[in-house]
């Protein structure tokens, strides 16, 4: 081969001209010389996205009691009412116009016409009044069913109207219709008995449809045919969460990430304020939004708890944590209603009265940023009492106490005293299901305030929520992205119809 090769030079040099050609064919890109070279492959853009830390732990309205839930049902789920946080009165949004009271125990409200689920059957009433049924049925702890406390029945006289009937006279009816768990899911899809699993198809009705839904990531499109109070301005979007907080400075560094909720710890938050201070027109750069009062802790006795029943404990706690506090109410007083009931500062003398050390369990939320730190420095103070002993543990619905980074339901007194309402000592049980009918009940504000005035002092009495702190929450925005200051649901649950940009 090598002889014929050689005899015959004009091949070799045809075949070593092939073997370069080819050679340049693979590293061009396979184009032939002198002709135009193909364009590179465009880079896929990025879709617009939002990150926290806060997990998407259930996908089924009626069973929502944390704020990374909340989320996914706030913007997929629609409801006859809404309200911007802060708000005086909720605002139509599946009804045409106010849900209004046409009797004193009867609240009457109108549809808007042509309604449509995600799975494209029709929203009536029927479907609105299995949703509220259902809520109640299944009446989760912590979620808003316990909203729905003087509702008797639900009466659909047409396919347009919904018409509820009250056993007592209830001024935060039309509150309980914006809640989360009044959120209306078709009763054609949806069990009327058990939890919507996170594997299951995920249909509502509001300004966003799920395309795909995993542990960590939430994709969403615009829902074309929603009809209601906040239709939707970007086609699509994706909610991640991160680990951590690290892990969210990582994405804004790497510019994969248009806006940030919660999700970042003191320190990245102070950072990332002073570089948009150094920086404020810098093309990637950020901007800080802060969003005042909006981040609220407490601590909640379990009512299970055999040392949550010992008033002694219980006094013994809430003094070991009076110089830290700097709430004075479970109510905030960025909410209407709010009276200071609560010592704050000073110095206090907690008296351990048992003989033997008291073992306690503390549960906070691992994704919330901070809580882990704010947990230790609660554990020193009981523990310097010399009467306590507690063992952190992270997200333990058994535990004696839970810290949480709790957003009520909606920005009303009633919403806010929620789980002392639920769950008051035996002695006071049946005083504050009185004061709470009687402020329902109520037709003057003064005689209302006068009324939920009392439940809060009785509540820094019983001692089973204690307030700890209430600080800004902060929204970190991307230069070029824009976030309606309105993006919010009643209780500051994030929405994303005010988003566009990117």
């Amino acid at each position: 081969m090598i002889r014929s090769l050689a005899a015959r030079p004009g091949r070799s040099c045809r075949a070593g001209l092939a073997l370069t050609a080819g050679l340049l064919l693979l590293l061009a890109g396979c184009y032939t010389p002198n002709e135009t070279p193909p364009p590179p492959t465009p880079t896929p853009k990025r879709p617009f996205t939002v990150m926290s830390t806060d997990p998407i732990r259930v996908v089924d309205p009626a069973a929502v009691v944390d704020q990374g839930s909340a989320i996914l049902a706030q913007n997929v789920y629609q409801r006859l009412m809404t309200a911007d946080p802060g708000s005086s009165a909720p605002k139509p949004d599946a009804a045409a116009r106010d849900c209004l009271f046409s009797a004193p125990t009867v609240v009457t409200c109108t549809l808007n016409t042509d309604l449509k689920f995600q799975n494209g059957h029709e929203f009536t009433s029927s479907d609105v009044k299995f949703s509220i049924e259902r809520l109640t049925r299944l009446d989760i702890p912590g979620s808003s069913a316990s909203l729905f406390s003087s509702l008797r029945r639900i009466e659909t006289p047409d396919p347009l109207t919904v018409r509820f009937v009250l056993s007592r006279p209830d001024r935060e009816f039309q509150w309980a219709l914006a809640s989360i768990g009044a959120s209306v899911v078709d009763e054609e899809a949806y069990d009327a008995d058990e939890i919507r699993a996170p594997d299951q198809p995920i249909i509502g009705s509001g300004p966003y449809q799920v395309s795909r839904f995993q542990p960590e990531e939430l994709q969403l499109a615009r829902f074309a045919d929603y009809k209601g109070r906040t239709p939707g301005r970007l086609e699509g979007l994706v909610y991640k969460t991160a680990p951590d907080s690290g892990t969210i400075e990582e994405a804004i560094a790497d510019a994969q990430v248009d806006v940030v909720w919660r999700g970042l710890n003191a320190a990245a938050v102070t950072r990332l304020r002073q570089q948009a201070t150094a920086a404020p027109n810098s093309a990637d750069g950020f901007t800080g939004r802060p969003l005042t009062g909006a981040r609220v802790h407490q601590l909640l006795w379990n009512p299970d708890s055999r040392a949550g029943q010992n008033t002694a404990v219980r006094k013994a706690i809430a003094l070991a944590l009076q110089s830290d506090r700097t709430l004075d109410s479970i109510v905030p007083p960025t909410v209407s209603g709010y009276v200071s009931s609560f010592p704050v500062g000073g110095v206090a003398n907690p008296q351990v009265t048992w003989p033997k050390r008291i073992q306690l369990t503390l549960s906070y939320d691992p994704t919330s940023p901070d809580d882990r730190d704010l947990a230790n420095q609660i554990r020193s103070r009981l523990e310097d009492t010399g009467g306590l002993s507690v063992r952190l543990r992270p997200q333990d619905a058994a535990a004696d106490l839970n810290l949480a980074d709790r957003k009520a339901w909606s920005a009303t007194p009633v919403a806010w005293l929620q789980p002392y309402l639920a769950s008051p000592p035996e002695s006071s049980r049946e005083a504050v299901q009185t004061l709470e009918a009687q402020f329902r009940a109520a037709t003057e504000d003064a005689q209302a305030q006068a009324l939920v005035a009392q439940l809060q002092n009785r509540a820094a009495s019983d001692l089973t929520v204690l307030p700890i702190s209430q600080s800004d929450e902060y929204l970190f925005i991307r230069v070029g992205v824009d976030v309606d200051p309105l993006s919010f649901g009643p209780g500051w649950q994030l929405g994303f119809w005010g988003m566009s940009g990117g």
